[in-house]
């Protein structure tokens, strides 16, 4: 009995601590300007967290890419672009 309260409790530690690993970017590259025009959302990596590396994570057609963290700057500045073509006439 003690044998199957032992494997329950390691079978739930193990669960909570593999859905707690964070997926870090190893290495970045150059987005084209193409797939950052398309961008659906971003998240900024830092490496003073649990990640090695300072990134900007990309999220386009449910693909990952693992950009310069430059191109946090590209984003906002196509993000205004985008929003004043909406109200211009």
């Amino acid at each position: 009995m003690d044998l199957k309260v032992l494997l329950l409790v390691l079978c739930i530690a193990f669960t909570s601590v593999q859905g707690a690993i964070p997926t870090c970017c190893v290495q970045t590259s150059r987005i084209p300007l193409s797939i950052l025009q398309e961008v659906e959302k971003f998240d900024v990596q830092n490496r003073n967290g649990a990640c090695e590396i300072d990134a900007v994570v990309l999220h386009h057609k449910g693909k990952k890419y693992c950009a310069l963290p430059r191109a946090k700057t590209v984003l906002q500045i196509i993000h205004k672009k985008k929003m004043g073509s909406k109200y211009m006439v």
